[in-house]
């Protein structure tokens, strides 16, 4: 994955300023549906805001011919800037650790998002990753899992999410951006945080049910 430009920084630190509600909203507009089901903050990642590019990790029962990966190589080879997103199909067993959020951390990465469980939440919080999962989890993964592919599309929480679409955390849980409409959903914000700003200053003057339903249509 290429290095992110200037412009896309400056995409990344605006959707990171909005939040992950905002985002959900300016999704809607175009009738995409981002938010992802299942997945909050870990203790102690609650207060981070974070914005990426997802790399993908897949786990799924392991065949004759899956490959020898693990995610300390995906993380080693990932662009610093990147959110690792690990499928681990929603499954209450963990599939990382402290180890790998500070390689994670060394390595230059936003965030981890799992779908499914995670341990070593208190290192993840001492070392400064912020980690979004399913639950805490003692019990590893199912054996017979294993990691079977990297960057390749994955399906988390009802959200599908490609290689490079842009992962958005805060404490409310994550959304998923698909890269090739971040330029819609740039646009669509400038609406959604002007109905925000009129609904905010409507409800505290005490407008009528009927101006604040109103504004709220704006946002379809």
């Amino acid at each position: 994955m290429a290095a992110l430009r200037p412009s896309d920084q400056q995409v990344l630190e605006t959707l990171k300023k909005a939040g992950t509600g905002m985002v959900v909203d300016a999704l809607a507009i175009s009738g995409i549906k981002g938010g992802i089901m299942g997945i909050r903050p870990a203790r102690g990642s609650e207060d981070y805001r974070v914005a990426g590019p997802a790399v993908t990790v897949l786990f799924a029962p392991n065949r004759p011919d899956t490959p020898s990966l693990n995610n300390y190589q995906v993380i080693r080879q990932s662009t610093p800037g990147s959110i690792l997103v690990i499928d681990g199909k929603g499954l209450d067993g963990h599939y990382t650790g402290d180890n790998q959020g500070l390689c994670a951390k060394k390595q230059g990465l936003s965030g981890v998002v799992v779908f499914g469980g995670a341990r070593d939440i208190a290192g993840y919080r001492k070392i400064g990753m912020p980690l979004y999962c399913t639950s805490p989890a003692t019990r590893d993964k199912p054996g017979e899992y294993r990691l079977t592919a990297c960057n390749v599309p994955v399906e988390i929480g009802g959200v599908s999410i490609a290689p490079g679409d842009i992962m958005v955390c805060d404490e409310d849980g994550v959304v998923a951006v698909p890269v090739g409409f971040v330029e819609q959903v740039m646009k669509n914000l400038n609406i959604i945080q002007t109905v925000e700003t009129d609904l905010s200053a409507a409800i505290e003057t005490g407008a009528p049910l009927e101006d604040l339903r109103a504004i709220i249509a704006r946002k379809h």
